[in-house]
């Protein structure tokens, strides 16, 4: 049977495009895959992104972390201008939480504080824990589920299993500090904890802490 929608006197050009988008339209699409967080391509994943209005993008995520920001899209943009929000949107990208608003710190009102404890994420092997791009993600996050009318103060530390070191950040600088020989909990450490080109670190310290 022929279903050409083509009328008798059609060219041999037309006939051969016809066929051609014929073939095109049969080729399987599984739309529910590509629309999956979880199973969409890696190569689509920042179409997929733009589709459900990911606010912030960075192609050097991993890709895991992509996921899970895309996955999250849709809830936090249901619960932007809340607590929720603003943890789920830090979340996502590796960090531990820690936001107090401002009836809880003595504050002036519509202020916040969050202390963002990083993951391992965004590392690679022998790369900086902190670094100034995760910062401006970790930042942009917190920019981007606010409330608008809310000033907040912004700190990140990294938590090194047993251990955990803060830094209070401002400007963009790098700086390594240098360990030497020291003991913590009975475990010998040498070398240097690298922040990377991190903000300019006004405060460091590494306090040992004992699993419990």
């Amino acid at each position: 049977m022929n279903n050409s929608l083509l009328p008798l006197n059609a060219t041999s050009s037309e006939r051969a495009l016809e066929q051609v988008t014929e073939r095109a339209s049969n080729l399987p699409v599984l739309v529910q895959t590509l629309w999956d967080p979880q199973t969409c391509p890696e190569n689509l994943l920042p179409w997929l992104a733009w589709a459900l209005s990911v606010d912030a993008w960075d192609s050097d995520w991993p890709t895991v972390v992509k996921r899970k920001v895309i996955a999250e899209s849709v809830v936090i943009h249901r619960r932007k201008g809340t607590v929720e929000a603003v943890r789920r949107a830090m979340a996502v990208l590796g960090v531990q939480v820690e936001l107090r608003e401002w009836f809880e710190i003595d504050g002036p009102p519509h202020t916040f504080s969050v202390t963002a404890w990083a993951g391992d994420n965004f590392r690679e092997d022998d790369a900086p824990l902190l670094t100034a791009d995760y910062y401006r993600s970790l930042k942009r996050a917190v920019d981007t589920a606010k409330p608008v009318r809310s000033h907040y103060d912004f700190k990140v530390g990294a938590r090194f299993g047993a251990e955990l070191g803060l830094a209070a950040v401002a400007q963009t600088t790098a700086r390594t500090r240098e360990a030497g020989e020291a003991h913590y909990l009975g475990a010998r450490l040498a070398g240097a904890v690298h922040l990377g080109g991190f903000q300019r670190l006004y405060t460091v310290f590494r306090v040992a802490m004992e699993s419990v």
